[in-house]
């Protein structure tokens, strides 16, 4: 074929051609962003135009039709002379803007002193701090603006912030607040107060003096102000001579507080005078001697002391068992006794704190009826005859099936059921490294369905309790449920009780503590028998909180 023959053919296919995409068709209407865009407009000029009535609202829901748009766009000239160029700026970025055109020392508070004046007007807000309009800071007179800055420096030489008004008086501060309640006065321009009026109040002997008299001081500062050492001051205390006027709680800690007593000092200065004192011989008492103030105080100093001789006398009188301890985690004492036919109730209780001599002022920092004392309580009755059993489970992993199984009498300790469990299945090596027991030793072991009959009859009728008993629970139903048994009394979790929970509430602390057995089911439930024994008595109190 020829090139003319190749051309000729060539013609005669029609090519095919790409389809052109067709123009998107025009928006009908503009959001928020793209009406800004539209119109040439920045963000605050739109507001600023809106809220002068240059601008027309949303004519499409919250948009604005194209033809609006449009007219804001011819407008765009018109707005801006009406509103600026430049967008409206803060008190103190207003405040450098006047200083540097005027070379005045202009703050932000001169700024709102003009718009006071009616000078400046605010033209919008950011969060709670007006906005000024950067033309009308332009325009303002120099001469004003030196008569404002001049009169505010005048006002600051003759006043103090309030911040400062207390130490200007040599008052503390609730002492200042106070006496500014009780004579109206109220801080001007600015939050200080006129020197005038401070002087005034300091000029005032009458009110000077009723302040310092007034004054609280806490046992150390007390002590300190009458010359005497912190020993002395406790048997001020003890021999009622003096009380505190008012508590303060005090952050010891970033989750506890104590209540603290305060001492006024014109009860203080009072006592130099009493008759029964002589302070020559307290001020001349050497360290470690015993205080000459000890004769007059008809109660021990020490409040654990109080405490517990009060416990004992509750006791004899009511012939019951009563506990007292320090918590030291919470800051505070605790009391508890045995519930027996007529035993004290917790209101008897309370009230006889509310009407102790010295008790009544601590009532607020011993507790009564707690977590401990139920604890004990709850111990001792596991501990009666036939009411409770111990039970430990090991297994093939943490959501496994049981490997062994050990029952203890609460009562007696005996042990009561002692076997190797086959699961079924193999045990994990994470639960093998924390009970040794390998899955040779339980080739050999009988399945649940043997074992099972033997452990609901020496549970049967009891408390069960478990050290974890959520899991030995589970463990037991999921083992059972899985080899089609019926765990009768067992799968009830009413007949299961936590000993991990309630030794925790035992020794006053807030988490889990580990049972410190030897992952052998036997030794877990001898181990958890003896902490039961432990617990049908108060823990003892540590040597160092011996003394609260």
């Amino acid at each position: 074929m020829s090139e003319n023959d190749v051309a000729a053919t060539q013609a005669a296919v029609p090519k095919t051609r790409r389809k052109e995409p067709e123009p998107k068709a025009a928006p009908v209407d503009l959001g928020p962003v793209q009406v800004l865009r539209h119109t040439g407009l920045a963000e605050w000029q739109w507001d600023a135009g809106t809220t002068a009535g240059l601008i027309p609202a949303a004519d499409c829901g919250a948009r604005w039709s194209i033809a609006v748009a449009d007219q804001v766009a011819a407008r765009r000239d018109e707005i801006i002379a009406a509103v600026g160029e430049e967008a409206p700026i803060g008190g103190r970025r207003a405040a450098e803007r006047l200083a540097a055109r005027t070379g005045l020392s202009v703050a932000k508070e001169d700024v709102e002193a003009l718009a006071d004046a009616g000078v400046l007007r605010v033209v919008g807000w950011y969060k709670e701090w007006p906005l000024w309009d950067c033309r009308a800071l332009d325009a303002v007179d120099v001469d004003q603006l030196g008569a404002v800055v001049a009169e505010r420096q005048a006002w600051i030489a003759a006043s103090v912030s309030k911040w400062d008004a207390p130490d200007y008086l040599g008052w503390r501060r609730g002492e200042f607040e106070k006496v500014t309640k009780e004579r109206g006065l109220s801080p001007g321009r600015q939050d200080r107060y006129a020197k005038a009026d401070l002087d005034a109040l300091a000029g005032d002997e009458n009110l000077v003096e009723q302040v310092r008299v007034d004054r609280l001081l806490m046992s150390q500062q007390a002590a300190t102000f009458l010359e005497i050492r912190p020993t002395d001051f406790k048997y001020l205390v003890a021999s009622d001579l003096l009380a505190p006027r008012k508590y303060t709680s005090v952050e010891v800690s970033r989750y506890r507080s104590v209540s603290v007593p305060l001492y006024r000092v014109g009860d203080l200065e009072a006592l130099r005078e009493h008759p029964a004192i002589d302070w020559e011989a307290v001020h001349a008492v050497r360290p470690g001697e015993p205080s000459p103030l000890r004769e007059l105080a008809r109660r021990p100093v020490d409040r654990a002391a109080v405490i517990r001789r009060w416990v004992a006398e509750l006791g004899d009188r009511h012939g019951i068992e009563v506990w007292a301890w320090f918590h030291p985690g919470a800051g505070r004492w605790e009391v508890d006794w045995e519930r027996v036919d007529g035993a004290p109730t917790e209101k008897d209780i309370r009230q006889e704190i509310a009407t102790h001599p010295y008790l009544r002022e601590h009532r607020r920092e011993i507790a009564v009826a707690t977590d401990a004392g139920a604890a004990i309580r709850w111990a001792r009755a596991m501990r009666e005859p036939d009411v409770a059993v111990i039970l430990d489970t090991e297994t093939t992993g943490l959501a496994g099936f049981l490997v062994e199984v050990a029952v203890v009498d609460a009562c007696t300790g005996e042990t009561l059921l002692d076997t190797l469990v086959a699961p079924g299945c193999e045990v994990e090596p994470e639960a093998r490294w924390v009970h040794g027991i390998t899955d040779a030793e339980l080739a050999a072991a009988p399945p649940l369905a043997q074992v099972l009959p033997r452990l609901l009859e020496v549970t049967a009728g009891r408390t069960v309790l478990a050290y974890n008993a959520e899991f030995d629970h589970a463990t037991i139903g999921r083992h059972a449920g899985r080899d089609g048994l019926d765990p009768a009394h067992l799968g009830d979790n009413g007949t299961w009780s936590c000993l991990m929970g309630r030794r925790s509430d035992w020794e006053l602390v807030r988490r889990w503590l580990p049972l410190g057995g030897g992952h052998r089911a036997r030794g877990d439930c001898e181990t958890a028998y003896e902490l039961l024994c432990a617990m049908t008595a108060p823990l003892r109190t540590p040597k160092a909180m011996a003394r609260r």
